[in-house]
């Protein structure tokens, strides 16, 4: 079964959510079965022109793709199902995240069973305006309405689209982001140590891990940084986009804020392992990998209260609520010493996640497809 995968930058250690899910996804799955065939389609901007190979096999294939904000996803999406039908003679087409769900009828029509992960309500994203919000919520309808399965990242997520969608409810499964792999990256760093880079002590920092946007709540963590009155330095790892807002939290950060930029994922493994807290700010999330990420290593964990990071499970002492920074700022006086630690919680286990998902291409495709052994 050959499947091709469409919707993201490219793998691997290409930064972004939906890139560390598709990262790990796949290696998990072509680990446990090599005769699997994966194809993923990349963006030319992020990966070059050059097709490759993962480490495991995997074939990485650069696609077009323009250089603009709003048309770049849609683009790339477009020539990939071309490039996953004519040239990759796909059996299926995964689709991740519901802006290339707009162009699931054309994989359809072009003979392909598709599967749509859905990351997260991204028409809630503080960077779209309501044109672009609107082509999303769009994104999500028809993708939902073509996909043959339908996967979601969270269970309130999964719940609300068989909510929105009762004619494919019995299509809406919840499969949820993983963890497991940072560990192995933190045990696999060398080299020169990360905190020696940065001037840290091991749990003498708190850090935080994402993109630098808005939605992310960064500017609202510095703030209550600076409020808590704690000389403890707060890291936070994350590219910079020559955005207004980038501009805005250099501006906003003072002398014990650290801004890192983007770091390959060794050295945001060897940082989360050796924090005092990981803090997540955000007002918008799917399924947050780099909480998980923090969590399976063993980092003290403060996340905003939005749902998406309540369907982590976390006791209500790794809360507060979104947006208030006063609220965060006594949590961070705290010193992380009322925050338990908790195991990661099985269900973020990428062997598992590999197995649910081909199941579900099993099912979508027929009983010929690929099965995955049973560990």
């Amino acid at each position: 079964m050959k499947v091709c995968v469409v919707g993201l930058r490219g793998i691997p250690d290409v930064s972004g959510g939906i890139e560390t899910h598709c990262e790990n996804l796949y290696d998990r799955m072509k680990r446990e079965r090599p005769d699997l065939d994966i194809v993923v389609f990349g963006r030319k901007p992020y990966i070059g022109d050059t097709p490759y190979k993962t480490s495991v096999g995997i074939e990485v294939v650069p696609a077009y793709a323009m250089r603009n904000g709003y048309l770049e996803t849609l683009s790339n999406s477009l020539v990939a199902i071309l490039r996953a039908r004519f040239s990759q003679h796909a059996d299926c087409v995964h689709i991740h995240a519901i802006g290339p769900g707009l162009l699931a009828p054309l994989a359809r029509l072009l003979g392909m069973p598709v599967i749509l992960t859905h990351h997260g309500d991204d028409f809630r994203r503080d960077k779209w305006n309501a044109f672009a919000r609107f082509v999303l919520r769009l994104g999500e309808r028809i993708g939902v309405a073509s996909a043959c399965r339908t996967i979601a990242v969270s269970p309130t997520l999964a719940e609300r689209l068989r909510r929105d969608y009762p004619a494919k409810a019995e299509q809406i499964d919840y499969v949820p982001n993983g963890a497991d792999h940072i560990v192995g990256r933190a045990l696999a760093a060398n080299g020169p140590s990360t905190l020696g880079e940065f001037g840290l002590q091991p749990e003498g920092y708190m850090m935080t891990v994402g993109r630098l946007v808005p939605e992310k709540g960064f500017a609202d963590l510095i703030r209550a940084h600076k409020a808590s009155g704690i000389r403890t330095p707060l890291v936070i790892v994350g590219g910079h986009s020559n955005s207004d807002h980038d501009r805005m939290l250099s501006e906003l950060a003072h002398s014990d804020v650290i801004l890192t930029g983007a770091l390959p994922q060794a050295k945001v493994a060897q940082l989360l392992a050796n924090a005092k807290m990981f803090i997540l700010p955000s007002h918008h999330e799917g399924l947050p990998i780099a909480a998980l990420e923090a969590w399976a290593l063993g980092a003290p964990v403060l996340l905003s209260d939005i749902q998406p990071n309540l369907d982590l499970g976390l006791s209500p002492a790794h809360y507060f609520p979104v947006g208030d920074v006063g609220a965060l700022a006594a949590r961070l006086a705290d010193d992380a010493d009322d925050i338990p630690a908790q195991p990661l919680d099985p269900a973020f286990n990428w062997t598992s996640i590999a197995h649910q998902t081909v199941e579900i291409y099993t099912q979508s495709y027929g009983s010929d497809a690929v099965q995955l052994d049973t560990p």
